[in-house]
């Protein structure tokens, strides 16, 4: 009697044993790396589908402990699903809720709708990502506390550390979210997007801001700034906008009133490289970068975000400027030297350009040519190269260097305010000139459609300026920047006073190149309608390509 009881309870011990084995799950966490770091469990719910209906506890662990870096969290790709022809989005108001815990760390209430989003209902998915305070993760638990009546479920459809960001993404199949954001009206009438993260859970380090999907004028205000966006009104461009680091205070709280499909704050990367990457940026956040937060003393380089294969580089000063671009001026554009190296002592009382720009196939000539000669370069010149074979836009080719994509502009600290926002104009749209050949086409067009005098007058001026009025391709370069370098409103001025009088005074044989002046006015009213109207059609025609329009290249200003 004693053995059968014995024999007995020892079936009992090995049935339970059994029903409460740890069994891996259907499902995977996916680490850093993309690695498939398995989930164990003793629940009977492999799959990951919970139902609703229910209250009832899931734990799963992983068979070690995962580490998990500075600034990460943990995504939760899951959908609910409705089994009785009940709304989904009704999941919250009927009392269900799924709690997500993290080892012993306070739980996460995963949303049932996306209602602090101002959508009224999730569709195919969500993805939340909830931020991570713990340096490792061994167990996660899903809690459930349903309701008999909701006829729901949630299916989850993955787990994955992912780099931390606070904010939303509207545009995948599933909306990608986090806690700490939320959207609304604000007083104005506009949709207000706020990201507020709390103290517990601010981004380690320097952190940037990217927002995408902007339709209409927004302001955006963030470590105590307040920028306003540009809205496009042709139509056309790239509509993401990259807030960089140094303008977002430690706490970090952004708002942002109007329209927008994604907000995304997250930590920026840290670079050792040498050298280091240029910064993305639009040409008005460069315009207004503390020079104090440069990563140089002498410069600072950016890549345009709109045009991520131009670079921009600002100087601290004219001086600093020649050292880095002077003699690819001479060797690039200069009537007299065009084509060959000079040295320093040559050019040294000549002017090179208050401003630059090169593109990729000038650049490799430039470099090629002083690496076949043995030419001297300055220190400055190296680093350049240095950068310029970093990002691409020349390529070591043999004994010299062949053209990647892309091309530099510069602008100068030196140069007063005013004529910081012309010359950024004026050579952006040399940078968009290098690399879109269609751009180039149009601009060609309007050139061999002006009249003979206009272009005997315009011609004259870059002669006057020193540029080698032979190449023609300079010739419509030039053409067109000059046309758009300020707004349209102020080019027959521009064209039809400041640079005819220039030419009229300190040139006197140019004088038989221009047509009689009209005394009264002190000016050229045809020189002036003819170059508005030159000035109207390119800026229409970069407004529907890429957004932007004549005298702006920026699409944010303080």
């Amino acid at each position: 009697m004693y053995i059968k009881y014995v024999l007995v309870l020892s079936g009992m011990l090995l049935l339970a044993n059994s029903c409460f084995a740890e069994k891996p799950a259907d499902f995977v966490l996916t680490g850093i790396g993309g690695e498939s770091c398995p989930l164990l469990t003793r629940s009977s719910e492999l799959s990951g589908v919970f139902s609703l209906s229910k209250t009832k506890s899931y734990d799963y662990w992983l068979d070690r402990y995962l580490r998990v870096p500075l600034n990460y969290s943990l995504e939760i790709d899951y959908s609910l699903h409705s089994l009785q022809e009940v709304p989904v989005q009704n999941a919250a108001v009927n009392g269900c809720q799924v709690v997500l815990k993290i080892d012993d760390d306070s739980g996460w209430l995963l949303p049932g709708d996306l209602n602090f989003l101002a959508i009224d209902k999730p569709g195919p998915g969500i993805r939340y990502v909830i931020p991570l305070r713990t340096a490792r993760i061994k167990k996660i638990s899903f809690e459930i506390n349903g309701s008999k009546k909701s006829g729901l479920e949630l299916r989850l459809n993955g787990l994955r550390l992912t780099e931390r960001f606070y904010g939303f993404d509207t545009t995948g199949e599933a909306v990608l979210t986090s806690p700490f954001v939320s959207r609304g009206v604000g007083t104005d009438s506009q949709p207000l997007t706020s990201i507020s993260p709390d103290r517990d859970y601010i981004i380690g380090g320097p952190r940037f801001l990217f927002i995408d999907g902007i339709k209409d004028s927004t302001l955006i205000t963030a470590g105590g700034n307040t920028f306003q966006y540009i809205a496009n009104k042709g139509g056309g461009g790239y509509q993401g906008l990259t807030v960089p680091a140094v303008f977002l205070a430690s706490r970090s709280d952004v708002q942002i009133s109007g329209g927008v499909e994604t907000a995304v704050l997250k930590a920026a990367p840290l670079h050792n490289e040498t050298p280091v990457p240029p910064i993305i940026a639009d040409p008005g956040f460069i315009l207004m970068y503390p020079q104090d937060e440069w990563r140089g003393k002498n410069f600072e380089v950016f890549c345009w975000e709109s045009f991520p294969n131009i670079l921009i580089f600002d100087t601290a000063s004219y001086e600093q400027q020649d050292k880095l671009f002077k003699r690819i001026a001479f060797f690039a554009e200069k009537k007299g030297f065009k084509g060959r190296l000079a040295r320093d002592e040559e050019i040294a009382e000549l002017h090179g350009w208050n401003a630059h720009d090169y593109s990729a196939e000038t650049l490799a000539r430039f470099f090629g040519a002083a690496k076949k000669a043995s030419f001297p370069l300055l220190d400055e010149e190296l680093a350049l190269r240095e950068i310029l074979v970093e990002t691409n836009i020349i390529k070591v080719s043999g004994d010299g260097f062949t053209a990647g994509s892309g091309a530099v502009i510069s602008v100068s600290r030196d140069s007063p305010d005013y004529l910081r926002l012309t010359f950024m104009a004026h050579e952006a749209f040399h940078g968009i000139f290098f690399i879109d050949a269609d751009f180039r086409e149009f601009c060609k067009q309007r050139w061999d459609n002006l009249d003979t005098d206009s272009k005997r007058f315009i011609t004259s001026y870059f002669d006057f300026q020193q540029y080698d009025i032979g190449d023609s391709f300079l010739v419509v370069n030039e053409f067109m920047a000059h046309c758009l370098q300020q707004g349209v409103s102020a080019s027959g001025k521009y064209f039809g006073e400041t640079l005819a009088n220039r030419m009229y005074e300190k040139s006197p044989w140019r004088r038989a190149l221009l047509p009689p002046r009209d005394e009264d006015l002190g000016s050229w009213p045809g020189i002036a309608e003819t170059f508005r109207r030159e000035a109207a059609a390119l800026s229409d025609y970069v407004s529907m390509r890429w957004g932007l329009a004549a005298g702006r290249v920026w699409r944010v200003r303080a």
